[in-house]
């Protein structure tokens, strides 16, 4: 019922600052896991992070080509990373069946 396994995503990620970065590609990997299984996700611990491509654009601005010089930086990193995930496997739970039924006009009027 309960199993453990190891999966490697590829993700990307980019922000203005380094963190910003990682901590868009750490967001992604809930949503990433949900959809790749159908097993109910009880733990997700990152267990390797190795760097594919980790790029630094650096513009140069200013207002009306003129005024107010400024410097905006964009890092995007893309990396692979390993995710130890811990599975509850719902399709082999057996369930017990119970049926219920509701109650007809003759009930109701005796209970009054």
């Amino acid at each position: 019922m309960y199993t453990e396994m190891t999966q490697t995503f590829r993700l990307s990620g980019s922000g203005d600052t380094k963190e910003g970065a990682f901590n868009k590609i750490f967001s992604q990997i809930k949503h990433v896991v949900a959809r790749q299984t159908n097993d109910l996700v009880v733990r997700i611990e990152p267990v390797g992070v190795s760097i594919v491509s980790a790029t630094e654009t650096v513009k140069h601005e200013r207002f009306l080509g003129l005024f107010f010089p400024r410097k905006r930086t964009r890092y995007d990193i893309t990396v692979d990373i390993q995710v130890r995930l811990g599975l509850v496997q719902v399709e082999n739970i057996t369930f017990r069946q119970q049926t219920e039924q509701t109650a007809g006009i003759g009930q109701l009027i005796r209970q009054r």
